[in-house]
């Protein structure tokens, strides 16, 4: 609408504009039509895609009914489920088998700490008992055989996996490290990514090739870790190792009294070496190792040879350095660095998997571990699978392979594998070298006439899993049936949900619609009260898909192909169709030709003849009369979706994309065209009342002017 001048009866006196309004209202009727129809487009595709939600959900259920797990479900009953239990999976045979007997169980190996000789001993002797849950190296002269304790740290470092072909991280420490008799460099790493676990060399030129997948390679100059293939993003690295020693830098304000350092039990040498170093602004400090009180140690600067005026302590148990000479940190920021040592010991294990092959962990125990916390390790050491147990009554430790049976193919082999030299935290602490393993067992027994063995009491035979409770000799029928109420609820769903959609649709196209309501208008709207306005809405909304075409297609279509046999030479002319196994229209009419369900009959037919009944539903074919009903519906309802879709669009879809969308746009420019060529017109309108305007208050002055004439003369 242009910008003019506007007079509004102040010569004539006439409301100008509420005569405009009045002429603008009968040439605006054109645009509220256009209004009114883009209106009932939105109602319509709001209809549509509502109703194809319902299509959507159905086509998703008629998916799944495509999968022979709807309709071969096994359940399993065992004559005495004392000894023997089955579950089936839904490939499993129909049929029975027998156990005639089990004359032996499976078992898993175990060892036990200290059985080694003729005299088996616990762990600390007649000594004080062993706490769990205390630290191994408060406790290293608790133990009868002491701890092997070696200096360096422990470290552990995680990454995430970035996709590169050839994944590399680099650790901020150097790990110890040990040369075997081929040169190969192996160092004291525990790498695991996702959980699988990988030694860790110098150069995988001496490793096997079947082997090489489970190795990676550091190099000593640039610190970096490499894998030989790739590790996908957002994978885990968890990298554990040993280091000779770390160093800790921090800046510490002015006075500060303390520094806490990251690890405990710091390394110190009584020789005299130094094992442990800190530097404060590029000044050197050193220990007094040869004497200490009761761990604390002294801390003098390295220039102080007289050892005169200490400048703080350590604590070597736990890392705190405490600072007496506040004159060291005399600047605003401090730069603190310490070079030291901790404590740790090591346990090497391995054991056997079912395939033959073993598999091996190194353990790196920190000084401030516990018992518990090394038995966590074990325990929780995915590819491992060995179980470790102290008894605190006994003073014993028990190792026990998590897999039942005999998994060693050498005759009489071990399947836990006690590594690592007599120092070893296994053999020298915990007492298990030449511990005499109790084998594990082969669970035995008679299945239809034949004697066989399993390393699980556990197991599956044809698609059956048996589970072994007891050793019997008298014979147990294991039988597999179908679960007839479970197919029955999954047919049952199936048409619960075909006649939600029908029910839906039916009453879209029998909704009545009343003509004499259009859409309200912004003016029709401020005269009519919130309920008014619902009710309104409701009616002129009503009816705007009745009798659609589409839909009607739809409906016919389905129904024709519910009705009509399966022509299928694998199903049974008993059962190929859906009234030969209990499920027919209702009697009325009007609902549109929704199914109900004959519970007998239907489950009746699934016991007789479940192969038949399951093809009835998914059988495939080259044409729609082989074709079971699901995969007949899956087409037709696909046909809907997609022809709704093309009329009405998606939620993610621009109006360009869809009839109706392109509709409403063509009706929008008319819209806004019209707009135009009314705010033109309602511009002309005020621009003839303004000339007249004018032109009446130039007739009035005039009048005036000549009235004054004749009034004094």
């Amino acid at each position: 609408m242009t910008s003019i001048q506007r007079i509004t009866g102040l010569a004539s006196g006439m409301d100008i504009d509420s005569i405009v309004e009045k002429m603008m209202t009968a040439a605006k009727q054109p645009l509220v039509k256009l209004q009114q129809q883009k209106q009932i487009l939105e109602w319509q595709e709001e209809d549509y895609r509502t109703l194809n939600q319902k299509y959507f959900d159905f086509r998703s259920t008629l998916s799944n009914m495509k999968l022979t797990t709807k309709y071969r479900v096994r359940t399993t009953t065992s004559s005495n489920e004392n000894y023997v239990t089955a579950t089936a999976t839904n490939n499993a045979a129909l049929g029975s088998a027998t156990i005639q007997s089990v004359t032996q169980l499976a078992t898993a190996a175990t060892k036990i700490s200290g059985t080694g000789s003729a005299t088996p001993t616990t762990l600390s002797g007649s000594g004080a008992k062993i706490k769990a849950d205390a630290s191994l190296y408060s406790q290293t002269g608790n133990f009868l055989n002491g701890i092997t304790w070696n200096n360096g740290v422990v470290v552990s470092q995680s990454f995430t996996g970035d996709g590169d072909a050839t994944a590399a991280v680099k650790l901020s420490n150097t790990p110890v490290s040990t040369t075997a008799d081929d040169g190969t460099v192996y160092y004291a790493m525990n790498v695991k990514v996702n959980g699988k676990t990988y030694q860790v060399v110098n150069d995988k030129s001496n490793i096997p090739d079947n082997e090489k997948g489970n190795y990676a390679v550091y190099n000593a100059e640039s610190g970096v870790l490499t894998f030989d293939s790739a590790v996908s993003a957002g994978s885990g690295i968890n990298v554990e190792y040993v280091a000779d020693a770390v160093t800790e830098t921090k800046t510490l304000s002015k006075g500060a009294a303390t520094m806490q350092l990251g690890h405990g039990l710091i390394a110190t040498d009584a020789t005299g070496n130094q094992a442990f170093s800190l530097k404060i602004n590029n000044t050197n400090y050193v220990l007094d190792v040869l004497g200490n009180d009761n761990g604390t140690y002294k801390l003098y600067a390295e220039s102080d040879t007289g050892k005169s005026s200490p400048v703080g302590t350590l604590d070597a148990s736990t890392g705190l350095i405490t600072f007496t000479d506040s004159s060291v940190l005399s600047g605003d920021n401090n730069t603190v660095s310490a070079t030291y040592s901790s404590k740790y010991a090591t346990m090497s294990l391995g054991s056997y998997n079912e395939d033959g092959s073993m598999n091996k962990a190194a353990f790196y125990i920190d000084g401030t571990d516990s018992l518990n916390d090394v038995m966590a390790d074990v325990n929780s050491h995915s590819t491992l699978g060995v179980s470790m147990y102290y008894d605190e009554n006994t003073d014993r430790v028990s190792l026990t392979r998590k897999m039942t049976g005999v998994l060693n193919k050498n005759e009489n082999g071990d399947e836990i594998i006690i590594g690592g030299s007599e120092n070893d935290f296994l053999n020298q602490t915990l007492q298990f070298n030449g511990s005499v393993e109790s084998h594990g067992k082969n669970a035995k027994f008679t299945i239809n006439g034949l004697e066989t063995e399993r390393t699980s009491n556990t197991f599956t035979i044809s698609g059956v899993t048996y589970t072994l409770k007891s050793k019997f000799d008298t014979p147990v029928a294991v039988t597999v049936s179908n679960d007839t109420d479970t197919i029955f609820k999954n047919i049952k769903d199936f048409v619960d949900q075909y006649n939600s959609l029908i029910d839906a649709v039916q009453s879209k196209l029998n909704e009545d619609r009343y003509p004499d309501y259009a859409p309200l208008t912004d003016d029709q709207r401020k005269e009519l009260t919130d309920t008014q306005q619902d009710q309104w809405d409701k009616k002129a909304r009503s009816g705007l898909l009745r009798n659609d075409m589409t839909l009607k297609s739809s409906l016919s279509n389905m129904r024709s192909l519910i009705y009509s046999k399966v022509n299928n030479a694998n199903i049974s002319s008993e059962y190929n169709q859906l009234s030969s196994i209990g499920i027919t229209t209702t009697s009325d009419w009007l609902k549109g030709g929704k199914l109900e369900i004959n519970e007998d009959k239907l489950k009746a037919a699934i016991q007789n003849d479940p192969d038949s009944v399951e093809l009835l539903f998914r059988a495939t074919g080259s044409t729609t009369s082989e074709k079971g009903i699901v995969q007949r519906l899956y087409d037709s309802v696909n046909q809907t979706y997609n022809t709704i879709v093309d009329k009405a669009g998606k939620s993610t879809y621009v109006n360009t994309q869809f009839t109706i969308g392109k509709n409403i746009n063509d009706l929008t420019d008319k819209i806004r065209d019209m707009n135009d060529k009314l705010g033109k017109l309602e511009d002309r309108y005020y621009a003839q009342f303004t000339a007249m305007e004018q032109a009446i208050q130039k007739y009035n002055s005039q009048y005036t002017y000549l009235s004054s004439f004749f009034s004094n003369s």
